[in-house]
């Protein structure tokens, strides 16, 4: 079997680094990690589920938009045109009230307790928008 000469050989560098990260991943171990960073394996791991939820709807949403989209404005379109006839109603106070919605509650109150949450819970939100990101862009 010939053996061709002419081929480059692998720069020294390449291999280090693929023994660099071989290494890493050997000797990964991810509740020393989230203690380092100052957070728990349990915070870890649902950052993780955030973030692979938010793939799959980033992924999807990228695939199947139209059809979400067109699906959810006729089915918004039918159930208020259903309650203008007056064939259903909707009991607008408790959808309010499940929703966390007090009926003083204007759209700066909701944007002042996203934005609340997003301080309290900054690593989910990042590994969420990450997460939707990458899904929507692979999708």
């Amino acid at each position: 079997m010939a053996v061709n000469q002419s081929a480059a050989p692998v720069p020294q560098g390449a291999l280090g680094m693929i023994e660099t990260v071989k290494q890493f991943f050997t000797n990964f171990d991810l509740k020393q990690w989230a203690e380092k960073i100052g957070g728990s394996s349990a915070e870890a791991i649902q950052a993780a589920v955030y973030f692979g939820l938010c793939f799959a709807i980033g992924f999807l949403f990228k695939k199947h938009f139209k059809l979400i989209f067109m699906c959810l404005v006729f089915s918004v379109f039918v159930v208020l045109g259903l309650d203008y006839l007056g064939m259903i109603i909707i009991d607008w106070p408790a959808i309010k009230a499940t929703l966390g919605i007090s009926a003083g509650v204007d759209l700066n109150i909701l944007v002042t307790r996203f934005f609340d949450w997003v301080k309290e819970h900054l690593l989910l939100f990042i590994a969420s928008v990450v997460g939707f990101f990458v899904g929507y862009k692979l999708g």
